[in-house]
């Protein structure tokens, strides 16, 4: 697992290192929604001194991928340091705007919610989910078992939590080498609780106690 320091800014936007300028700015937005204060998802889950360096790093990777010339030169470096292979440093075609607000959106995401919240209700007194409950230590086999006794798909949380689905993989495979840095993991096991119902403090505090020792990095 990498430091938040040791993030390129495209594994800090999460986008290709071919990515276009219109994928950057999507890709920033997105951040943005999820990581700004007035955020749903994670409000609750950093304090102010991490919010502020997730959001700084989200700056200043945008600031630089954005600008045609600050980006060649930080590719450049990249490549120098043999941290990305420069094949994968092929021009692309910009993408069309995609409309992302359509009508009746919002009654369409509500009724969403209250689907999900409607199958975690029901599995409230399912004696599996219990089991899991009363555990002092979780893995992410634990999580993937809880989600699936709710019966909620990976998609499901994403469209939630905004964590994509290949690391919601990583933390349910105990793929500890794929998942993002700390101060972002912190988050979205916490995210990723709230949306099972479950206490976001203690599920972290019971899936951190099963992290290999070293792998704790911040």
């Amino acid at each position: 697992m990498k430091r938040l320091e040791e993030l390129t800014y495209f594994e800090i936007l999460e986008i290709p290192v071919h990515a276009s300028s219109f994928e950057i700015r999507e890709a920033y937005r997105e951040a943005l929604s999820i990581y700004s204060e007035d955020s749903l998802s994670t409000y609750a889950f950093f304090d102010e001194d991490e919010r502020k360096r997730v959001l700084d790093k989200i700056e200043e990777a945008y600031a630089t991928l954005v600008d045609e010339k600050r980006r060649a030169e930080y590719e450049r470096r990249l490549v120098l340091q043999g941290r990305i292979d420069s094949s994968l440093l092929k021009e692309k075609e910009p993408k069309k705007p995609i409309p992302i607000f359509q009508v009746g959106q919002s009654k369409s995401r509500e009724a969403f919610v209250n689907r999900i919240r409607q199958k975690v209700k029901a599995s409230s007194q399912d004696e599996g989910r219990k089991t899991i409950l009363d555990k002092d230590q979780l893995a992410g086999e634990d999580l993937k078992r809880f989600r699936e006794a709710i019966g909620l798909s990976l998609e499901e949380v994403f469209e939630l939590t905004r964590i994509n689905v290949s690391i919601l993989k990583a933390i349910e495979g105990d793929l500890y080498e794929a998942l993002p840095a700390m101060i972002y993991l912190k988050s979205f096991i916490k995210s990723y609780a709230q949306v099972l119902a479950l206490d976001p403090e203690s599920t972290l505090q019971a899936y951190l106690k099963g992290f290999p020792s070293g792998s704790t990095a911040f």
